[in-house]
């Protein structure tokens, strides 16, 4: 009996640790179950609240690509009567709530190229932060200081500035009414040939003259090479010393495309025959050979060709541009042009029986062969761009980059 007891009392002790073990159990797998349902109710709130994020980012978006301009300005955010609206400084901001969750939008200007967009999405315990920066392609660089003045006010104050080497042969002259224009070159400079230098010249490297070479003004430079003073006329005083490069003015031209796109004048080849364009600006999308009579300013993204000798470029007077190349080079065979010849950033080539009257500005070399008078005339001119009206220009703001 006693045994049987004993046995019993093992019973009954094994099946209380198996209910207590399955309490145990049941008891997990509830904690369990609703730490389930707490993460994916969390996980949904998130992926709510970033898709709220990302429609702040297309709200703000959607305005600036109608009109970039409204970067700093709030109002032009608000789409709810209710919404509060702040305006610090160049910030805007605007909230939104809809359905079960909200968003909260800031802009921060950098520049009149730049701004940030960031948009703040919450849904219940859950807020995700997106941030891109919008990048209007059209916008100008912001390199003017006022409407007549650059950063790079100084590049403006040569007859002919050369950003490389200047090579200058055959029988023409480098020429000034004047008589104290300046011409000066980042590179070295190189006079051969027959030539007439009836200009002031300085060189940030080296000037080399060849025989029979007169020069008119004052000749400055770091190193005269192998020049034989004895076969070269100076009239002017011949200083060696350290000359100091001039930067060769950056020039925004995109307030001249859109003025040009504006009166209709955007081309992707230059049109033939002579023109008079509307507004006084021709734009050209790639390269250019101008053959005829152009009354008003050649700008193209490519090359530039002057190719005869019946070719004449003169500016209105609104505008001191005659020919530009952006991304190109230009190269004159001929012609008569009037104004600024300016490129951005590539070469100028001149050969042949041309007149420039006015002034050159090149980023690269410049290389001048055959009967060719490289100067004129000289005549300041300082870039002024075309003046914005009330209508908004063209934007074509993209986004460039996700932050967040």
């Amino acid at each position: 009996m006693k045994e049987r007891n004993t046995k019993n009392g093992y019973a009954l002790l094994t099946v209380m640790f198996i209910i207590m073990a399955l309490g145990v159990g049941v008891g997990i797998l509830a904690q369990l179950g609703q730490q389930r349902v707490f993460d994916a109710n969390r996980q949904t709130d998130r992926v709510k609240a970033l898709a709220y994020a990302e429609a702040g980012i297309d709200y703000a978006y959607s305005i600036l690509s109608t009109d970039f301009s409204q970067r700093d300005n709030p109002d032009a955010f608000s789409f709810d009567p209710d919404a509060e609206m702040a305006s610090v400084s160049s910030l805007s901001s605007a909230d939104s709530s809809y359905g079960d969750g909200n968003f909260s939008i800031s802009l921060t200007t950098i520049s009149n190229r730049y701004v940030i967009i960031n948009s703040a999405g919450s849904v219940g315990s859950q807020t995700v932060q997106a941030e891109v920066l919008v990048e209007d392609i059209y916008a100008g660089s912001g390199t003017e200081t006022s409407d007549n003045g650059y950063e790079d006010m100084e590049g403006f104050n040569y007859a002919i500035l050369c950003g490389g080497n200047f090579d200058f042969n055959g029988c023409g002259s480098i020429f000034s009414p004047a008589g104290n224009a300046l011409f000066h070159a980042n590179g070295s400079m190189d006079l051969g040939g027959t030539t007439d230098a009836l200009i002031n010249l300085s060189s940030s490297a080296s000037i080399d003259i060849g025989n029979n070479v007169i020069i008119g003004g004052d000749i400055t430079a770091p190193d005269f090479g192998k020049t034989k003073w004895s076969k070269v006329t100076v009239k002017g005083t011949k200083t060696q010393r350290a000359v100091a490069p001039v930067a060769i003015p950056d020039v925004d031209l995109t307030p001249y495309y859109n003025h040009a796109l504006k009166n209709g004048e955007v081309y992707s080849s230059m049109p033939s025959g002579n023109r008079s364009p509307a507004g006084g600006i021709l734009w050209v999308n790639g390269d250019a050979e101008i053959k005829a009579t152009i009354n008003g300013t050649v700008i193209a993204t490519g090359d530039v060709q002057v190719n005869t000798g019946a070719a004449i470029v003169t500016p209105t007077s609104d505008f001191s541009f005659s020919i530009v190349s952006r991304d190109g080079d230009i190269t004159m065979n001929g012609g008569d042009v009037s104004g600024l010849i300016y490129v951005k950033s590539g070469n100028f080539n001149y050969q042949g029986n041309g007149f420039i009257r006015g002034q050159l500005i090149v980023n690269g070399y410049i290389k001048n062969a055959g009967n060719s008078d490289i100067m004129a005339g000289y005549e300041q001119h300082i870039p002024k761009p075309p003046t914005s009206s009330s209508t908004p220009a063209q934007c074509l703001p993209l986004i460039s980059a996700w932050q967040k």
